[in-house]
């Protein structure tokens, strides 16, 4: 009998421990000026008129033919994609105060992403010497608002994502 309820109290605090470690945030705080889904007009209301406007005809079996537009801004070093006229990557890759809605910003320490965020979903190593520190949308609602990835580099965060996956 005692070794069932230790049994049972460790899966207990495994479990506990499991679902406590997972930083799944809410959708409104999957956002970086705007949030994904946004308009070109919601997007040139925040960021202003772009300096560089791309477009490509992207053919692609999971998501079906589409036309993708990328707003450059040079000056604040945004990039906002587009699937048709929706925003669905949002990257800033310099300290231009623009900040996620939990205040994490190009620049910041590691220390104090973690202070806003907590623990990360997944950690992997990227590109360039950069640590990939990945969050997950809230799926308990099952909304696909995005994911944000939070790019560190020297103890200091280099780029900010925001995506769907």
């Amino acid at each position: 009998m005692k070794k069932l309820r230790i049994t049972l109290l460790s899966f207990i605090l495994l479990f506990g421990f499991v679902a406590q470690s997972f930083a799944e945030l809410a959708p409104n705080r999957i956002a970086l000026g705007v949030q994904l889904g946004a308009r070109f007009e919601d997007v040139k209301n925040v960021f202003g008129v772009p300096e560089r406007v791309t477009m490509e005809e992207v053919k692609s079996e999971a998501y079906g033919d589409f036309v993708e537009s990328t707003f450059i801004y040079e000056k604040e070093s945004i990039i906002v994609k587009f699937y048709n006229e929706n925003a669905w990557r949002i990257e800033s890759n310099r300290n231009n105060g623009w900040a996620t809605p939990d205040g994490v910003t190009v620049g910041m320490s590691l220390k104090d992403m973690y202070a806003r965020l907590g623990k990360e979903d997944i950690k992997n190593p990227a590109e360039n010497g950069e640590t990939l520190y990945w969050y997950n949308h809230d799926t308990k609602q099952q909304v696909n608002a995005g994911n944000l990835y939070v790019f560190v580099k020297n103890g200091r965060v280099s780029r900010i994502v925001i995506a769907y996956q």
